[in-house]
């Protein structure tokens, strides 16, 4: 696996541990945490790059108001944030929620 496979599962377990922490997020509010925790480098076509990855292997879920996304944690989403299961392209967490 190369560097910037790593990175970009660093960043989805990211994704999945920030939302862990704040329960759901507009997708901009979401970007921006990203970018405040280490990600600033990354263009956000990235970051929904990962989302739509995420979204694919049920570990969030959106909702749409008007032209907002709001993104929500699934259970598999908590149990991937905290390393209790693999999900494919995201990093293994040892990350426990407060």
């Amino acid at each position: 696996m190369s560097f910037k496979d790593d990175w970009v599962q660093a960043r989805r377990v990211q994704m999945l541990r920030l939302l862990a922490r704040m329960g759901e997020a507009n997708q901009d509010v979401l970007c921006t945490t990203l970018e405040h925790t280490g990600f600033a480098r990354d263009p956000r076509d990235a970051f929904r790059t990962d989302i739509d990855h995420l979204l694919q292997h049920g570990c969030i879920t959106e909702e749409w108001f008007d032209d907002i996304r709001v993104l929500r944690l699934t259970e598999r989403g908590n149990m991937a944030a905290q390393g209790r299961i693999t999900v494919p392209g995201v990093e293994c967490s040892r990350w426990r929620a407060p």
